[in-house]
């Protein structure tokens, strides 16, 4: 049913100074998102290299739980929350180089604003 949607808490391992969330794969297809999206948006926010591997994605670093958790809700804020009406049940498009999101309750249409680009 829409509107009800639990997002899976991150399960964050380590290996060595490696930081992997193995149930990536699971959360974005819960919320509708192309893992390497998500993988982009990490990278660029905890400023380190990150590759996929079967479903995980891997930081080239340390992280903890809670910063790990804090960044996929910021993801969640600003990928796929409608900005109307608040609901999760969303679709991403890219017209050109902008990211859309559209409402599959409401209807709405807004552009992500966010720069996804990582030096």
């Amino acid at each position: 049913e829409l509107g009800v949607m639990n997002i899976p808490l991150p399960k964050v391992s380590y290996v060595g100074k490696w930081t992997s969330i193995e149930n990536a794969r699971n959360i974005c297809d819960v919320i509708n998102r192309d893992i390497n999206l998500l993988a982009q948006f990490l990278q660029k926010e905890f400023n380190v290299p990150s590759k996929i591997d079967e479903g995980k994605i891997i930081l080239q670093k340390k992280i903890e739980f809670e910063k790990i958790k804090e960044k996929m809700d910021k993801f969640v804020e600003i990928f796929v929350r409608c900005p109307v009406c608040k609901k999760l049940d969303t679709k991403l498009e890219k017209r050109e180089r902008i990211y859309y999101i559209k409402c599959l309750v409401c209807g709405a249409e807004n552009p992500v604003i966010y720069d996804l680009k990582w030096y």
